[in-house]
């Protein structure tokens, strides 16, 4: 059988080609990086965030030990813990220095400057993520682990899985079975890649041709392919989808499978709660059915005795002596009655469980409301929660790692967010005929429009750069209304000062004539975009905002810190909005778009219109 025949089982985690691929082409991106911030990935147990601040560019290192590691360029929801707390403490402000595969194992190392510490990361199953000394005691693990041979826990040296010794002949028998994957402890799909079904059954050629494959990919020789919900690999499989980046190859491949697991994962908690109140809903329904059967019995029971009151009387009269407590067959109707109660009395006791199983049935009703209500609102969790997954999890352009916004014409304008990347966008992006804006205050992002084509940025798109510009700038966190702003051409903007000065980080030199813009309002249009792929969060002045949404709320400097001001644009938003689910997911998102401290002035929605 050919081994490009083998159907490929869907992947759940990263190979040692993998890895060494991802290594070649990274390798270069990540050391010298700074560790800005860690965070946990919300919902999920064991998978990290490193925010990494390398020279002048942002990105975000993915790590979820067992099963990969890469930067990402989706928007993964991120929240801190107990655990987060600790990680930060060791590795946070620290420079990655080096980065290598351990023993040709899956296990990646990320070398430390700060006391030489270590990072390592096991995408072997039940791998963890552990931070370890210079001598390799453990500081940190991302879980306790007791194997046969190694303990992962904290004061414990680190100790890699013990290499387990090929069995040649176990090794020849499965290969003469055609299951040279198996044999070898190679993936299927490196197997299909070099037809290693189809070659000699000769060991040594077989070791020879992976062995040539990892030299390869070592020396940069890299395909990556994706081939859809199966797997990702450093080489060209037949029917894949290519890419220029392998790095990228794994983000989409992951991601994909992140989105699915927190999506079930969702489903499987909620559904398990709803099956808990389905079940309490039944017991009651029926209980209900038993209570009112009861109050009737006892009720007709009651009427019965009335009508017979005169006979019954005498009976208990007759039976009086012989026990409290008899059973009377009256009219073929057996009845258990108190012989020291006349008949009417003897009725109104029945009458009286009969009110009793009234209200049994009234507190029933009301929890049974109660719980109804209760599954209507999970159920409704549900689709909210299903969304904000979707909302949360998208993709993000390049330049959403500085602050942005799109101009009125559809010109893209970026700002740094602080000196590093105030020195990346000039440096990066910023060409002759592009616009370089400033607030005329100290303290303030350098903002750039990007041209397209050589066409005239006009009066109203500088203007929408620069209430961009001026809302970022220090003018906002100190309460001022409004403040001048200057643009040039970028032609006129340089870093290097004159002879014999030296120029701050993320300051520039400008030459020539400044135009003013004077007065600029500090007001901020926050608006959502709604779309086929779900709801976006946009952010500029108000004329470029409401030419493209109808739903946004203008902000100001106000006395509300960032979280609350959030809440009440969330508030607008979903009360203008009650059929988009899931609104809260964008809280991080619109938080980050916020200056400082701020009020709403204005709103453009209208509610139930």
């Amino acid at each position: 059988m050919s081994s490009q025949n083998i159907k490929l089982q869907r992947k759940n985690s990263m190979t040692y080609f993998d890895l060494i691929a991802w290594i070649t082409e990274n390798k270069k991106a990540i050391e010298g990086c700074i560790i800005d911030n860690v965070f946990l990935i919300q919902n999920t147990q064991n998978t990290y965030i490193l925010k990494l601040h390398c020279s002048g560019r942002d990105q975000e290192l993915i790590i979820e030990p067992s099963k990969r590691i890469n930067i990402t360029k989706y928007n993964y929801p991120k929240i801190s813990s107990t655990k987060i707390t600790e990680l930060r403490r060791l590795i946070r402000g620290d420079i990655i220095t080096d980065m290598y595969v351990l023993n040709k194992e899956r296990i990646l190392i990320l070398k430390l400057k700060r006391d030489d510490k270590k990072v390592i990361v096991e995408l072997l199953p039940r791998g963890v993520l552990v931070i370890a000394d210079k001598d390799g005691k453990i500081l940190f693990a991302s879980e306790y682990k007791e194997f046969k041979d190694r303990l992962i826990r904290i004061g414990e040296i680190y100790k890699p899985p013990p290499s387990i010794e090929p069995n040649i002949d176990e090794i020849e028998k499965l290969i003469k079975k055609g299951n040279i994957a198996k044999g070898l402890g190679i993936p299927q799909e490196v197997a299909n890649y070099l037809s290693l079904q189809d070659s000699t059954p000769d060991i040594n050629v077989i070791r020879e041709k992976i062995r040539n494959l990892e030299i390869s990919i070592i020396n940069g020789e890299i395909k990556p392919c994706l081939v859809e919900d199966t797997t990702v690999v450093p080489f060209y499989l037949d029917g894949c989808k290519e890419y220029q980046r392998f790095n990228d190859a794994i983000d989409d491949y992951f991601y994909t499978i992140t989105q699915k697991e927190l999506s079930e994962k969702t489903s499987k908690k909620i559904s398990e709660e709803k099956q808990k109140i389905i079940a309490t809903i039944k017991q009651i329904e029926d209980s209900i059915k038993d209570y009112e059967d009861k109050e009737n019995n006892y009720r007709q029971l009651g009427n019965f005795i009335l009508s017979k009151a005169y006979e019954i009387d005498q009976l208990l009269l007759n039976n009086r002596a012989k026990s409290k407590k008899v059973k009377l067959n009256v009219d073929g109707v057996e009845i258990e009655l108190d012989t020291s109660l006349s008949a009417t009395k003897n009725a109104m006791r029945f009458f009286d469980e009969a009110k009793e199983y009234k209200r049994k049935i009234e507190r029933a009703l009301k929890s049974l409301e109660e719980l109804k209500e209760k599954l209507a609102k999970i159920e409704k969790q549900e689709i909210e929660k299903q969304n904000e997954i979707k909302l949360t999890l998208r993709k993000k352009e390049w330049y959403e790692k500085y602050r942005w916004s799109i101009s009125r014409s559809g010109y893209l304008i970026i700002l740094g967010r602080d000196a590093s990347q105030n020195e990346s966008i000039v440096k990066k992006y910023l060409r002759d005929k592009d616009i370089f804006l400033h607030a005329d205050i100290i303290g303030a992002p350098a903002t750039i429009i990007i041209t397209q084509d050589n066409k005239t940025i006009s009066e109203e798109d500088i203007y929408d750069a620069a209430v961009m510009a001026a809302s970022y700038s220090k003018a906002w966190k100190v309460g001022l209304a409004s403040v001048d702003i200057f643009w040039v051409l970028g032609n006129q903007v340089s870093k290097s000062p004159p002879s014999g000065e030296y120029l701050n980080k993320g300051s520039f030199m400008i030459y020539g004539k400044k135009n003013f813009i004077k007065n600029v309002k500090l007001q901020l249009a926050i608006g959502l975009i709604l779309s086929e792929n779900g709801v976006s969060v946009i952010v500029g002045s108000e004329e470029t905002i409401s030419a493209k949404t109808k739903y946004y709320v203008v902000i100001a400097p106000g006395d509300d810190d960032k979280e609350r001001i959030t809440q009440k644009i969330i508030k607008v938003f979903s009360r203008a909005l009650p059929e988009i689910n899931g609104l809260n997911a964008l809280k991080t998102e619109i938080e980050d778009k916020i200056p400082g401290k701020s009020k709403i002035v204005k709103t453009s929605i209208t509610y139930n219109s």
